[in-house]
């Protein structure tokens, strides 16, 4: 862990002292970057450069395979046809600035057109038809992430850290059982609509960090999980079935690798808990996965 992610982790603060750094290394004006997302990463945009810049939480050996991967997986899509968004080559990358991993790309701007899960299911099924890339992909290890946020979890309860340790303990042992019974090929990671992108009349998926060899039905699971917890209405998750052509919810399993997806989403939010809405979800969050209530609502942040 370097020092500035053992100290403070990735805020709207050091976020931006990363950005700022990187773009005076490269040349690009930050006076006018707006904040899209903070998450795993911290996602900004910089319209008037045409650029969308990603901050990494770290710059250790472990993010700086997954950048890496990310930026190769985005090159391979391109060369396959597949639409996905274009890394900024001709600036360089990944960068290293104030202990953090930064990486551009081009900057997508809002369309008229906003995707919808049609478009999600159409892409995710053209996804998992293509070969596995000609450079080695991990296997699909959704806990590998969740493992390090509890290691490095603070401002929460500690009793909710560990209930979150004994649940992902339990539900990995189970996803490993579960996964083993399903036919395995390229996996985005984290397919869900707000991963979708529209430029002109094309749709383009993006954010490959995630991207792993597994079981495909991983990336249906967000869709599915919607339902319950998001209040997706069911006509459109049956029009995303019929677009991909499966409903993951009849699969072997699906309550088991469920589990392992709403771990996933409580330990991403669990990073920026500490206070207002994010502190607010994080404990409805943790209130229903502990009294196993699937139907309570969660809301997107």
């Amino acid at each position: 862990m370097s020092d500035a992610e053992s100290v403070e982790g990735l805020t709207r603060a050091s976020a931006y002292r990363a950005l700022t750094t990187a773009c005076s290394d490269t040349g690009l004006r930050a006076d006018q970057a707006e904040l899209l997302r903070l998450g795993e990463n911290a996602i900004y945009k910089l319209p008037s450069e045409g650029v969308a810049v990603r901050v990494a939480r770290a710059d250790t050996e472990d993010v700086e395979e997954k950048v890496t991967k990310e930026l190769a997986i985005a090159r391979w899509l391109l060369s396959k046809g597949f639409p996905a968004v274009e890394p900024r080559d001709d600036l360089p990358q990944p960068l290293r600035a104030e202990g953090r991993l930064v990486t551009f790309w081009e900057y997508v701007p809002p369309s008229r057109t906003e995707p919808g899960l049609v478009d999600l299911a159409r892409l995710l099924r053209e996804l998992h038809s293509l070969p596995e890339p000609d450079f080695a992909l991990p296997a699909l290890n959704p806990f590998s992430v969740m493992w390090r946020r509890l290691e490095r979890a603070h401002g929460v309860k500690k009793r909710d850290v560990e209930f979150l340790r004994e649940a992902c303990a339990r539900s990995e042992a189970e996803f490993r059982d579960v996964a083993a019974h399903y036919p395995t090929g390229l996996v985005h990671g984290d397919a869900h609509r707000g991963n979708l992108l529209a430029r002109d009349s094309r749709v383009l998926l993006i954010d490959y960090e995630a991207v792993a060899v597994g079981p495909q039905a991983w990336d249906l699971l967000p869709t599915a999980i919607a339902v319950d917890r998001f209040a997706l209405g069911r006509q459109d998750y049956h029009a995303f079935c019929r677009d991909y052509g499966q409903d993951v919810t009849a699969s072997l399993g699906y309550q088991r690798l469920r589990m392992a997806r709403e771990l996933g989403m409580t330990t991403w939010l669990m990073q920026n808990a500490q206070s207002g809405a994010a502190a607010e979800e994080f404990a409805i969050r943790m209130e229903s996965l502990r009294k196993e209530d699937r139907e309570r609502r969660w809301h997107a942040l």
